[in-house]
C-alpha cells in the first residue's frame, strides 16, 4: 500500500520547522545505587500517558533507545571514570498532535517528564537537548479503485 503525508483534524503531518528532543536518562540510582530496569521506566512513562489520557490532557510519545553514559569525575583529588546503561527518549513535536501547543508549551510539558523521571529514578542529572527539525509522518492510505474513461459505458 502506498503512503503520504498524514491528515488528522484538520492537520497536515508535516512541520519545515518544529522541535526534537532528547531526554538523557543513566539507569543507576543516584551515582552507586543499584541499576533499574528499562521496563520500569516503560511502564513509567505508560503511567504518565494513561494519566493524561483520562484528563484528556498533552501528551509526548517517545522512541526509547538504549545508550550508555560514560561520564568522568573527581574523587579524593583523583580522576576517575564511570559509565552506566541508560536511556535516550526521542520525540519531535507533532504537528498533528501538538499543533495546538506552542514551543514554550510544549519544553515546559517536556521539563515535566524530565523532573518527573529523574525523580523517581533517583537521578543526580537528567540531560535535556532540544534541536530544531523537519518533520515529516506519513501514513499508510487505500487508494480507490481506477476507473477508466470507457467503462462507464
Amino acid at each position: 500500500m502506498p503512503y503520504q503525508i498524514a491528515h488528522a483534524n484538520g492537520r497536515t503531518g508535516h512541520a519545515l520547522s518544529t522541535l526534537r528532543v532528547e531526554i538523557n536518562l543513566g539507569l543507576k540510582r543516584g551515582y552507586s545505587g543499584s541499576v533499574q530496569d528499562k521496563q520500569e521506566v516503560l511502564d513509567f512513562i505508560t503511567t504518565i500517558h494513561e494519566q493524561a489520557l483520562r484528563q484528556a490532557a498533552n501528551f509526548i510519545t517517545f522512541v526509547v533507545t538504549d545508550s550508555v553514559f560514560v561520564y568522568g569525575y573527581e574523587e579524593h583529588g583523583q580522576p576517575r571514570t564511570e559509565h552506566e546503561p541508560g536511556l535516550c527518549l526521542t520525540s519531535d513535536k507533532s504537528p498533528l498532535y501538538a499543533a495546538d501547543m506552542s514551543d514554550d508549551e510544549w519544553k515546559t510539558l517536556v521539563e515535566v517528564y524530565a523532573h518527573a523521571l529523574g525523580e523517581h529514578f533517583e537521578q543526580e542529572h537528567v540531560f535535556v537537548t532540544y534541536l530544531r527539525s523537519e518533520i515529516k509522518v506519513f501514513q499508510r492510505y487505500q487508494p480507490g479503485p481506477v476507473v477508466s474513461a470507457g467503462a462507464a459505458e
